[in-house]
């Protein structure tokens, strides 16, 4: 009887799973409209309201602000929030809670030498269920595509092929 080789386990393929490029924490939203008295900033107040603010809750948080009315407010309010998050959350946006996710991905995936994939067959794993995983789908394959021989998506056993890169072959 012929021995049963694992031949998804021993090819070449690399295999990259999107779920690494998702950092784990809490996500917590902050509305710059509370900071407000009646949707008007009162400079004093408001500063007032920024300096007493319990900051150093969001010490273990990726942390989102939002304007969820439309007003009009100084830009300098802005920066002067961003100050106080700045010493106190692990990162932070101005925006929805889809630019907060989008901006960690990126940083997880600028952090990756893209040069190991040179010339190889790599495959991005499909059925994820991390948020806005199509962003993670773009910025992988705008990095992969500049350097990899082939790209796939899928799993080993069943892939679909996105390009080959017949120059680096």
């Amino acid at each position: 009887m012929d021995k049963i080789v694992n031949r998804v386990k021993s090819s070449p393929l690399i295999t990259i799973d999107i779920k690494e490029y998702y950092q784990e924490g809490k996500r917590e939203k902050i509305n710059f409209s509370s900071f407000l008295d009646d949707g008007i900033l009162i400079e004093k107040r408001f500063r007032d309201k920024l300096k007493n603010y319990k900051w150093n809750q969001f010490n273990d948080s990726f942390v989102y602000v939002v304007l969820e009315e439309d007003l009009i407010v100084p830009s300098w309010a802005f920066i002067l929030i961003s100050h106080y998050l700045s010493n106190n959350c692990l990162n932070y946006v101005f925006g929805e809670r889809k630019n907060l996710e989008e901006k960690l991905y990126l940083e997880k995936i600028n952090s990756v030498d893209f040069k190991s994939f040179k010339g190889k067959k790599v495959i991005i794993k499909g059925c994820s269920e991390i948020p806005y995983f199509e962003y993670v789908y773009f910025e992988l394959t705008k990095k992969l595509s500049q350097v990899v021989f082939s790209l796939m998506y899928g799993e080993p056993c069943s892939t679909v092929p996105i390009f080959k890169n017949k120059i680096l072959k």
